[in-house]
């Protein structure tokens, strides 16, 4: 487009040039003067009479030839190099405009982008804080099940790996810009003054990305870390609870047959009866509360186990009792711990959507002060 525009100014400018007309020098020392040829009359020559016979002329006479204005033949020389030169200059400046007007136009299309992209994130971070207050009171209940937890992929760092940094930092120079009537008269003091807080807007955004994606992979981590932790301790808490109805089975069959009679079969009854009231319920019941078989059973089977100490038989049932106490304990920290990093990261989305509501709020300023 450019190119065509030039040649077409060019083209034009040479197609203006008028004929020039020249003047026939005539010589200035002439004896006779003789009959010719008509001619076409000239606007530019000097009447002269034709005589058939020769006449003398007076050697004190004069011959004048009449020439064209030198002003008016010197401008119209110079008319087309002015028009050329005019051409070329206001297509300079033309084009120069049209460059700063497609440049200006790019930036405020790359700073739009960035702007939408940051308001669209406040949204998804409160729904992130929400799941997480309702996550962790679920866990915080103690029960054997809890709500599962959503991940708001969205306020991860991907989304802004399409868009380019450096738009971002010309948008925020160009708004942080004095009008173009002031430039003229600012100093480098404070054209330094107006970069440097352009910078400090485009690090404090790129701050709050990079702040932002952490916490999210922050978040990813722990909940990857709670599943593993939660279904490690979960199966060796079942682990351990087979283990103990293996030698609960084996303290029946030793006391059913026990030929010493050391302590009557009745001193056992409360204890059997507290154990297979808890299987049975546990076996009916596939969605029952881990964390009540203390309350319901462990605790209340120690203190039977306790009467019978004289027994060495009841040793390893009592050692068996004893880890899944243990179990029960790992479960519970695996949970407490989460809670912690969970209250953590509540604080931290909070400070992170305080932070982009002011980011939003300068960027939405016609001209950042």
């Amino acid at each position: 487009m450019k190119q065509l525009y030039f040649t077409a100014l060019i083209i034009s400018s040479f197609a203006a040039v008028p004929e020039q007309t020249y003047s026939n020098v005539t010589k200035s020392e002439a004896s006779t003067i003789t009959k010719s040829s008509p001619q076409r009359k000239r606007l530019d020559t000097v009447k002269i009479e034709l005589s058939n016979s020769p006449k003398p002329i007076n050697p004190a006479a004069q011959i004048v030839i009449v020439k064209e204005k030198e002003s008016a033949s010197n401008f119209g020389r110079m008319l087309p190099i002015i028009s050329t030169l005019t051409g070329l200059v206001v297509g300079f400046f033309l084009n120069r405009f049209y460059e700063w007007y497609i440049n200006i136009k790019k930036i405020k299309k790359s700073g739009k982008r960035w702007n939408i992209e940051l308001k669209t994130l406040e949204e998804p971070i409160r729904h992130q804080i929400k799941s997480i207050e309702e996550f962790k009171l679920s866990v915080a209940k103690r029960e054997w099940r809890y709500d599962p937890l959503d991940l708001m992929t969205t306020i991860n760092s991907e989304r802004f790996s399409s868009l380019d940094k450096n738009d971002l930092m010309d948008y925020l120079e160009h708004k942080t810009k004095f009008p173009w009537y002031k430039q003229l008269f600012s100093s480098d003091a404070q054209v330094q003054e107006q970069y440097n807080k352009a910078a400090k807007i485009s690090n404090h955004i790129h701050g709050f990305i990079d702040v932002l994606s952490h916490n999210f992979q922050h978040l990813n981590n722990k909940w990857d870390e709670f599943q593993d932790g939660i279904s490690s301790t979960t199966k060796k808490l079942n682990q351990d609870l087979d283990i103990l109805n293996n030698q609960i089975n084996s303290l029946k069959y030793l006391i059913a047959n026990d030929t010493q009679k050391l302590y009557r079969s009745e001193q056992y009854k409360t204890f059997f009866d507290l154990y297979f009231q808890f299987i049975s319920h546990l076996n009916q019941n596939p969605n029952y509360n881990m964390h009540r078989m203390r309350v319901d059973f462990l605790d209340p089977a120690m203190m039977e186990l306790a009467k019978l100490t004289k027994d060495n038989r009841i040793l390893q049932t009592a050692s068996s009792i004893s880890i899944l106490y243990t179990d029960l304990r790992a479960v519970n920290s695996e949970k407490d711990y989460l809670l912690d990093n969970m209250t953590e990261l509540i604080s931290r989305y909070n400070k992170s959507l305080a932070a982009l509501a002011k980011i939003i709020e300068k960027l939405d300023e016609k001209i950042i002060s």
